[in-house]
């Protein structure tokens, strides 16, 4: 088994352009398919037997306040995403396309999330986590809010402390015969 998905997951959240990049932005680059890409994403061997699971809680904050939070789990059987919508703003699987297109949010799709509308503008969070990515987006015409976004990720290992205690002893050994040789030869055997 390969834990390459979240490390490429981690790599296409790291590199995804921003939401107002140029239209011209990338229009030299080559765009490789999905199978393209499969056959180049590394990772991890793990051995057999050894389970792997990965999980990510991102949380975006508007002044503060947590307002999206994403939580994925992934391990060997299955991927779950849970989304958690904070007390600000609403949700945007509330909206009518009508309603996107009149806040400039039309070109989110169907993605969900939250926006924002006051006086201030309009700030819309969306957490996009599909099949190998995880992508942020933040569309934003509001002034004077303070954006953060946090990413706690973990990997988890179950097991791990079992292949993690016989490696120390085939270090052990190892080290043994090397003093053992050195015994021997340094005796003038």
């Amino acid at each position: 088994m390969r834990a390459g998905f979240a490390l490429a997951t981690l790599a296409l959240f790291a590199l995804t352009p921003p939401a107002f990049a140029d239209a011209g932005w990338g229009a030299d680059v080559e765009v490789m398919s999905g199978e393209e890409m499969g056959e180049l994403r590394g990772g991890l061997a793990v051995a057999p037997g050894l389970e792997v699971n990965f999980g990510a809680v991102i949380t975006t904050y508007v002044n503060g306040a947590p307002a999206l939070a994403t939580t994925l789990t992934w391990s060997d059987t299955a991927q779950f995403v849970e989304q958690t919508i904070g007390q600000i703003g609403q949700s945007l699987d509330t909206l009518t396309p009508e309603q996107r297109a009149q806040l400039g949010l039309e070109s989110l799709g169907e993605a969900g999330g939250v926006v924002i509308a006051d006086a201030e503008g309009v700030t819309a969070l969306v957490h996009n986590v599909t099949d190998g990515a995880l992508q942020n987006i933040i569309v934003n015409t509001a002034a004077g809010r303070d954006l953060r976004q946090e990413i706690d990720l973990t990997l988890t290992l179950p097991g791990f402390e079992a292949v993690q205690e016989t490696l120390l002893l085939e270090r052990i050994g190892i080290r043994l015969d090397a003093d053992m040789r050195g015994a021997t030869i340094g005796g003038g055997l």
